[in-house]
């Protein structure tokens, strides 16, 4: 069991903390409010926050495992060479997109600072949550290389994203 724990990557932990953040703020959100008769307004908006990191957490970890969701019907058809040349451009492409979110993300976060929107209950820059944006996609980015370099390096071959590990 602790061998599993150790092959985790770091994207893992964080998505697993938000989610079991998000689970213990809503529950303790739900107990508070039908059972003792008290809520705060700031649980729902955290949970909210950490809920869409953990997103982001959680299409990285899809990525590291070559999981994303895609059409392979068709390129399963093709020979293991041309495999890996469509998964490649089609990587190269991806890439792009990101680069993009990526670079118009950095713009927006860099005039969410200039020009603050604060949470209306917990009071922080709306700067600070948007900033997963650009950093998911960058970490994606980083993930789908690696992917890339692994398919080239070892010869992977498409994976079925409908059949589990």
């Amino acid at each position: 069991m602790f061998a599993t724990l150790k092959t985790r990557s770091p994207e893992e932990w964080l998505g697993v903390g938000l989610m079991t953040l998000v689970l213990v703020l809503l529950s303790s959100q739900v107990i508070g409010r039908y059972v003792l008769g008290w809520s705060f307004a700031w649980i729902e908006e955290v949970s909210r926050f950490a809920f869409v990191w953990a997103v982001y957490f959680g299409f990285v970890i899809a990525a590291e495992k070559d999981r994303h969701i895609r059409v392979s019907v068709q390129i399963s058809m093709l020979s293991p060479r041309m495999q890996k040349i469509a998964l490649t451009f089609a990587d190269m492409i991806w890439l792009v997109f990101n680069a993009i979110v990526i670079w118009f993300g950095v713009i927006y976060i860099n005039d969410m600072f200039s020009f603050p929107m604060v949470s209306q209950t917990t009071g922080i820059n709306i700067a600070w949550v948007q900033m997963i944006v650009p950093l998911g996609f960058f970490l994606l980015s980083i993930r789908v290389i690696q992917v890339m370099i692994r398919r080239w390096k070892y010869d992977e071959g498409v994976i079925d994203t409908r059949l589990d590990e």
